[in-house]
């Protein structure tokens, strides 16, 4: 049913998964609204004491505000309305479906709305179901509430990656702080040192800190001179293979025999795959120098 209720006879669903709204963004809504009206009734659901809760257009209500407040709207404000019957489970479903469909909805707001529906008893594939959205989402987005909170506020206001931020979401809440500190100063400097960092902690607890520096044994001569040999082999791989490059194209393909390429394909991806998991062993090396 379509109507026109109000405005003081509607409130916010405090169940909101949208905690920030834009004020520029409410502004520029608002005069839109003044100059060429509402272009879309909200959805408000009737509640027993004769009022109503938004369950979708919590921004324009909001925009509505605005103009009242600056007497756009005449003595008794009025907002156009889709009122609809429905529990308070299913409100807080189609409050969540509304703000998905926003491409500027926070992920840690999306993550308290998912826990808030697990919370009452939705299953996470039932959930992303009833959302149509993967599991592997509403998984994700849930695991971010175990960032530190200071983590969280930076990555609602997109000064540290999500991406890096899920790296840390299962680690304890100081080692989190620490690598986050140690990527805003430049000691960590891209997605590999948080992952190496995040991995090395993770190594740590599994260890009982058998990687701490005090339990670390000491280099021996052979140990050492095998570092030295293997520096330069690879200082000597890295100038051949880069010789065998002019302009961005492989060069040596030229004196390959195609009936032999393969073999070799696959000798450079087995080497490939050693110097990832090397690569890898040293950056995490790296993070637990830094690490206390």
């Amino acid at each position: 049913m379509k109507t026109r209720i109000a405005l003081d006879l509607i409130v916010p669903n405090p169940d909101q998964p949208r905690k920030h709204f834009d004020p520029k963004a409410l502004r520029e809504l608002a005069d839109s609204i003044r100059e060429h009206g509402l272009a879309q009734p909200i959805t408000v659901r009737p509640l027993p004491n004769g009022t109503h809760m938004i369950v979708m257009g919590e921004r324009r209500w909001r925009a509505h505000l605005l103009l009242e407040e600056e007497g756009a709207l005449g003595k008794r404000p009025m907002i156009e309305c889709h009122v609809k019957k429905m529990t308070r489970n299913e409100m807080h479903l189609q409050a969540i479906i509304e703000n998905l469909q926003r491409a500027d909805i926070r992920p840690l707001e999306e993550g308290r709305a998912f826990q808030a529906m697990l919370d009452r008893g939705w299953s996470v594939e039932q959930l992303a179901k009833d959302l149509g959205i993967q599991p592997q989402r509403v998984k994700a987005r849930t695991a971010l509430l175990n960032l530190d909170e200071s983590i969280g506020a930076l990555v609602d206001a997109n000064q540290f990656p999500l991406g890096h931020a899920n790296d840390l979401v299962d680690l304890p809440k100081h080692d989190q702080v620490q690598i986050v500190k140690l990527f805003t100063t430049g000691k960590l400097k891209d997605w590999s040192g948080i992952k190496a960092a995040a991995q090395a902690v993770r190594d740590r607890i599994e260890q009982g800190g058998m990687f701490d520096d005090e339990n670390r044994p000491e280099p021996s001569k052979d140990d050492m001179a095998a570092m030295s040999r293997m520096e330069k082999t690879v200082d000597r791989i890295i100038a051949a293979i880069a010789g065998g490059f002019k302009d961005g194209e492989c060069i040596a393909l030229k004196s390959v025999d195609p009936t032999k390429a393969d073999n070799w394909a696959d000798t450079l991806a087995a080497a490939s795959r050693s110097i990832r998991s090397m690569e890898s062993q040293l950056r995490q090396a790296h993070a637990r120098s830094m690490l206390v």
